[in-house]
């Protein structure tokens, strides 16, 4: 096509001086020579030579190639409106990608920010409070049951001390009420005298009452008379029977602070259980933020890639365009100039300089 357009522009260069001078180059009929279709127009100039005859043929093969070259040029346009539309819409769809995108970015680290890292944080110091509110529970349960434990001991202490004295108190009265049924004899100074010591021995660990008993047994080693006898057991009954009160409040209150001390064990192993529901639960939550931390930031990395790669694809994709606008604008120059050069050889073969080239050079020896 290049040569048959070689060969139309020289033709069309030489029509432009006076026929008188025309000449046809050697060269380029030599190299139309080489192709087909050079040949073949050569040839159709020589038959028209020789007949006379109109180049019908020759205005067919360059109308043909304006025609191609027409639809070729309507091919590039079409294609490069498709190119453009599909760029158009490539680059509308990763815009809206990269806008989402940078959206979705804004908020995950917004919700890292503002929501995920403060309750972590949160939650760590709640677990961290109720810890410290196990190990206070254990101390105080620890602590306490200690103190009751030596409560309860002070109690028995105090039980056998009572049950010590009211034993003494018992024989004590048995001593007198021997003495006052003629028993023993208030002139029999040493049994009376064994008999104080026996008791005597029995009160020493009772601290309470061991001055008391010991000042009536004194009494009784001086007296010599039931009246006075009398008396002292009276005293020493009396002394009994505030004993086993005092032992009967012993008791009462030892019941009243074990119910105590059990509520209290109940409270505190409630709270306990408490604290351990809610650790349990705090550490749930715990574990759920990390894990929605790690899925977010995981998806803010993958965003933050899908990103990086939705510019670089617009920016490949722009480029691209580019260079197809390039080569679009360079081929469609080309084609214009190849369409003009065919429309203005068209015009010359139709014109009568032609025709009279054409016999000029047959007349000095043909075109070949």
């Amino acid at each position: 096509m290049q040569k048959v357009l070689a060969f139309i522009l020289t033709i069309y260069l030489v029509s432009s001086v006076d026929p008188s001078m025309v000449q046809l180059s050697t060269e380029k009929i030599d190299e139309l020579s080489q192709s087909n279709l050079g040949r073949f127009i050569i040839e159709m100039a020589q038959t028209h030579a020789e007949m006379r005859g109109p180049l019908d043929d020759l205005v067919t093969a360059i109308g043909d190639l304006e025609n191609e070259l027409t639809a070729e040029l309507q091919q590039l346009e079409d294609d490069f409106t498709r190119s453009t539309n599909q760029h158009q819409t490539t680059q509308e769809n990763l815009d809206i990608n990269i806008g989402q995108t940078e959206i979705n970015i804004f908020n995950e680290k917004d919700f890292i920010d503002a929501i995920l890292l403060p309750s972590i944080d949160q939650t760590n110091q709640k677990i961290d409070r109720l810890n410290g509110f196990i190990n206070d529970n254990r101390d105080s349960l620890a602590r306490e049951t200690l103190n009751r434990q030596n409560q309860h001991q002070a109690y028995l202490d105090r039980v056998s001390e009572h049950q010590g004295a009211i034993s003494a108190v018992d024989e004590a009265l048995q001593l007198i009420n021997s003495l006052i049924n003629g028993n023993i004899a208030f002139t029999e100074k040493a049994t009376i005298h064994q008999a104080v010591k026996r008791v005597n021995n029995k009160i020493a660990r009772t601290s309470t009452i061991h001055p008391v008993v010991e000042a009536l047994l004194q009494l009784t080693q001086n007296f010599s008379d039931q009246g006075q006898a009398q008396k002292i057991r009276d005293l020493l009954q009396d002394t009994r029977n505030q004993l086993v009160s005092s032992l009967n409040q012993e008791n009462a209150d030892e019941k009243q602070i074990e119910e105590t001390w059990a509520e209290r064990q109940k409270t505190l192993n409630t709270e306990y259980q408490e604290f351990k529901r809610s650790l349990l639960e705090a550490t749930y939550v715990l574990a759920a933020y990390q894990n929605k931390l790690k899925s977010t930031q995981e998806a803010l990395a993958q965003n933050e890639l899908d990103l990086q790669n939705y510019k670089e694809s617009l920016q490949q994709d722009k480029d691209a365009q580019a260079q197809e606008i390039q080569i679009y604008n360079e081929l469609k120059a080309q084609y214009q100039i190849q369409l003009q050069t065919t429309r203005n050889a068209k015009d010359f073969v139709n014109s009568a300089e032609f025709s009279t080239v054409i016999r000029n050079k047959l007349n000095q020896g043909g075109l070949a």
